[in-house]
């Protein structure tokens, strides 16, 4: 009897560890699964109803000076897929891939079919892979997104993402200005906000004010069931709305940019307009140019390599660095007008030819031409400029080496303080140019610089001697404004920054004297141009490009014109040209100063 009640109490002391110690593993487990492991299955049981998305912020618009719209944004999405919902025999390919291609898309990435069902499926095996969203097509429209939600049953997996695509006006180009959007570096993911399917700017005013016009992201989670279905955003959740970039307006002129890109079509060249009165850029433009549409989406490889090859995505206004030609005669007068080496009165008979001296050759002069082959007979400097007299030129540089040779320095000097030499500080990309003084042609051309020689070439423009159409309208804003002009700008708002020189003021009554008659008095070169009733003055210049004298010539005209108590400068400059176009500068000036002209009196 005892036995038999021992036996059962042992048997209850089993039974009962045997309860407890279920009861400790449920709670172990449950305190397991609760607090040690709590966050990661929340997070995993989270990702079965929710989704965090981010949403891109629309970026700034671009205005022109009277707040037209440039650049503005037009309501696009991406299709995104989830692989831990993607289900190959739920999920209907016939009708997915059908509406997709009648899409109005700007770029595929998974648009093939086997492609799309390998790559989801092989992100689908990896933790880390399958609940991140796979872009499948980029800017797709609002009508296609509708569609593909009326069959979202369908396609366990899909979601969508806001993507603001931007958006330029038909006729105006600004490319060079504007700068485009490219996908983001790998170097820039997840650094400032950034994802690895951003776009950012690069060039122009897209790229230098990226951190203004790209606004901030936003956060919402998308309320999406176990197979995979979007069912909108989770109202439950807290959202942070996106905040849109900020607007930048421009100075540029809107009708006068459409007048000046009209003017370069077919041209390589540029043409730039400002106020030297307060250094706002009203129009530049450098052809070829090139669409800033191809940029929404991927930009196709062979397009790309084909603008590379035309050299279109070079700004010639800021980066293009050419030969001045006469233009830099220009400096020329005032290092004469300043230095007074020589009596500033001094007159040079051409005869269409300077011969110089060779002592390694005797007897065998050195010949440098004048543009006009029967010569311009007696000229003074004033002469020299209205008729841009290359002998007059080469004889008093060459007398000024006499009293000394390192002359070139002291022409370098003057060169800068006409802005040449040093960027312009405009606030896109440009190219500081070329002005050599003596160490730079002793390191290019060797220790037996200086040589006579060479002078007579740089006096004109020509030999080392390279600068941007931005520096050169620069000047002329300094000839303009007496010496007391602005850097050029592109922002409206931008406090205007002085660009000062310290060249004595009789220097430019004389320079605008003799530019105004450049344009005005029989014999001056740009006599074409010539308005009864508005003043313009100017300099026309030739450069050659290679020792041909009438192929690949740059055609320049520089000036500024003054009507109804404004002042408008303009630089054009056309590559290529030969000896029987070599004028298209001053043909499309006066296009050009006839349209500005023309509006003013409406």
């Amino acid at each position: 009897m005892k036995n038999n009640f021992r036996d059962i109490t042992i048997r209850k002391e089993n039974i009962f560890n045997f309860i407890l110690l279920v009861f400790v593993l449920i709670t172990f487990r449950y305190f397991y699964i609760q607090v040690i492991r709590g966050d990661f299955f929340k997070e995993e049981s989270g990702d079965n109803s929710t989704r965090l998305i981010k949403t891109n912020s629309p970026r700034g618009f671009i205005l022109d000076r009277d707040g037209r719209v440039i650049v503005s944004n037009r309501s696009t999405f991406s299709i995104l897929m989830y692989p831990v919902h993607y289900n190959d025999s739920l999920f209907d390919h016939n009708l997915f891939f059908d509406i997709i291609n009648k899409a109005n898309k700007r770029s595929n990435f998974l648009i093939k079919e086997d492609y799309f069902i390998d790559s989801l499926k092989k992100s689908k095996k990896y933790r880390t892979k399958k609940y991140k969203p796979v872009r499948i097509v980029n800017y797709i429209d609002f009508e296609t997104k509708a569609r593909l939600m009326e069959y979202k049953i369908h396609f366990p997996g899909l979601s969508f993402k806001s993507n603001p695509a931007r958006f330029y006006p038909n006729n105006l180009r600004l490319s060079h200005v504007l700068g485009y959007l490219r996908p983001i570096p790998s170097e820039k993911y997840d650094i400032d906000g950034y994802d690895r399917n951003d776009s950012w700017g690069r060039q122009g005013i897209e790229g230098r004010f990226e951190n203004i016009l790209r606004g901030e992201k936003g956060m919402e989670f998308r309320l999406i069931d176990v197979k995979g279905i979007d069912y909108g955003r989770d109202t439950q959740q807290e959202i942070r709305n996106s905040k849109v970039g900020s607007d930048i307006q421009l100075t540029i002129d809107y009708e006068l940019q459409l007048k000046i890109e009209d003017l370069l079509k077919n041209q390589n060249g540029s043409i730039i307009c400002m106020n030297p009165e307060n250094g706002e850029v009203l129009a530049m433009a450098s052809s070829p140019d090139y669409s800033l549409k191809e940029f929404i989406g991927p930009l196709k490889q062979e397009l790309w390599d084909q603008w590379k090859e035309d050299n279109r995505l070079l700004n010639r206004a800021t980066m293009g660095k050419y030969e001045p030609g006469s233009l830099y005669k220009l400096v020329a007068f005032v290092m004469f007008m300043e230095e007074r080496k020589i009596p500033i009165d001094t007159k040079v008979f051409c005869n269409g030819k300077y011969e110089l001296e060779d002592q390694s050759n005797p007897g065998k002069p050195q010949i440098y031409r004048c543009w006009k082959k029967e010569g311009h007979g007696e000229v003074d400097l004033h002469d020299a400029i209205m008729k841009s007299c290359n002998v007059y030129f080469y004889d008093m540089i060459l007398k000024y080496q006499e009293k000394d040779k390192y002359i070139i320095n002291v022409l370098h000097k003057y060169a800068e303080e006409l802005g040449f030499n040093e960027k312009t500080g405009i606030e896109i990309v440009e190219k500081k140019g070329r002005i050599p003084d003596s160490d730079w042609m002793v390191r290019n051309n060797g220790k037996r610089w200086p040589k006579r020689g060479s002078m007579p070439n740089l006096i004109i423009g020509q030999g080392a001697n390279a600068i941007t159409p931005l520096q050169a309208i620069n000047s002329i804003n300094l000839i303009a404004m007496d010496g007391a002009t602005f850097q050029p700008k592109l922002i409206l708002d931008k406090p205007s920054v002085p660009f000062n020189s310290s060249i004595d003021q009789y220097v430019w009554v004389k320079l605008k004297e003799a530019m105004y008659s450049v344009v005005n008095d029989e014999g001056g070169t740009g006599i074409s141009l010539k308005n009864n009733d508005f003043i313009i003055r100017g300099k026309t210049g030739t450069a050659q490009t290679t020792s041909s004298s009438i192929e690949n010539l740059i055609s320049w005209f520089g000036g500024y014109i003054e009507y109804d108590d404004n002042l408008m400068s303009l630089l054009v400059m056309v590559e290529n040209t030969n000896s029987d176009t070599k004028s298209i500068a001053k043909i499309l000036s006066k296009e050009l100063i006839n349209f500005q002209l023309s509006r003013g009196e409406k």
